[in-house]
């Protein structure tokens, strides 16, 4: 099978996880480039990364197929857009851009030029919830969607004493929402489509960022309520209620560990149906084979749901401000 070669751009805490998972999945590691040179030398040292780029211009001219573009959140379409241009395929990470105008604009740079451009937004590619659609109408009409992932963030005592990292910088479009909530986002949408109605709530901290909120989206005939929290944490998990039973997964949301199917009158299901220790590597298989078979519908299918996600969060936007 050939290999995808691939160059990374960005050293943040996302990196050497994508790397391992992308190293597993059958890419060849071939370039990678930071704007902080002093953190990209140990991670080209640690997956045997030969090229050690000095600028993005000369990751993109590096001899790749793909680019994985894991930069703060406020520079993706930039970014990207330069990358589509210079005819490099995109694995961008999440939350895919700023607003839905940017992301509608790469997808159709995308589409003009043959390009593969993907979000990689891991736990919709995951077993465990390939299964969970696939029982759900036995739980018969779905009634109520909630999802919640509330985690401590490790940067957050360090942002009450004044030392603010990007995860809760406004003007990197940090937050709990971009950074966690659009987890819960993404699985909404993928089993219900476009919403309705659009509702977001957050606690703001004292420079503006979101810290925590839930968002509710408002279908016909179900609700999906969807909380993240950086400030607070809990269990966490999802849960599918219908009017025959319920399905749950018990966990993170971008992990989906452990699924229950509770159907009334029926003993309860568990599956632990993930078959990977990485969270990412379904993810980047799943990508590496679109392209290797030149499944381009299937990755404009991805994409299309990418663009609802992000109408979505867009018109959650003026809660934040």
């Amino acid at each position: 099978m050939s290999k995808i070669r691939i160059g990374i751009a960005g050293t943040g805490k996302i990196v050497p996880e994508s790397a391992e998972a992308l190293r597993e999945s059958g890419y060849e590691l071939v370039s990678i480039w930071g704007p902080h040179p002093e953190k990209a030398v140990p991670l080209a040292e640690r997956f045997g990364i030969p090229h050690l780029c000095s600028s993005y211009d000369e990751l993109l001219a590096s001899g790749i197929d793909f680019v994985y573009i894991a930069l703060v959140n406020s520079v993706h379409f930039e970014y990207a857009g330069k990358a589509l241009a210079s005819g490099v395929n995109v694995l961008l990470e999440k939350p895919f851009c700023s607003t839905l105008r940017q992301a509608e604009e790469l997808a159709e740079i995308a589409r003009s030029r043959g390009l593969y451009l993907f979000e990689t937004i891991s736990n919709i590619y995951l077993p465990a919830w390939a299964m969970l659609k696939e029982r759900l109408p036995e739980i018969g009409e779905v009634k109520m969607f909630q999802a919640d992932f509330s985690q401590y963030s490790s940067r957050y005592d360090a942002y009450l004493s004044g030392d603010v990292s990007a995860s809760f910088n406004p003007s990197c479009e940090g937050g709990a929402l971009r950074d966690i909530n659009i987890y819960n986002l993404h699985l909404a949408v993928d089993l219900f489509g476009r919403p309705d109605e659009v509702i977001f709530r957050a606690n703001l901290g004292y420079n503006g960022i979101d810290t925590s909120g839930t968002v509710l989206l408002r279908y016909p005939n179900l609700i999906a309520v969807c909380t993240a929290a950086k400030d607070s944490g809990n269990p966490s998990g999802i849960t599918v209620q219908g009017d025959k039973g319920y399905i749950r997964i018990a966990g993170m949301p971008n992990i989906l560990p452990s699924l229950e199917v509770c159907i009334r009158g029926r003993q309860a299901e568990f599956f632990t149906p993930n078959i990977y220790a990485s969270r990412l590597r379904s993810q980047f298989e799943t990508i590496r084979d679109t392209y290797l078979c030149g499944e381009y519908d299937g990755m404009l299918a991805r994409l299309s749901h990418t663009l609802l996600v992000m109408e979505a969060l867009e018109k959650c936007f003026p809660a934040c401000i």
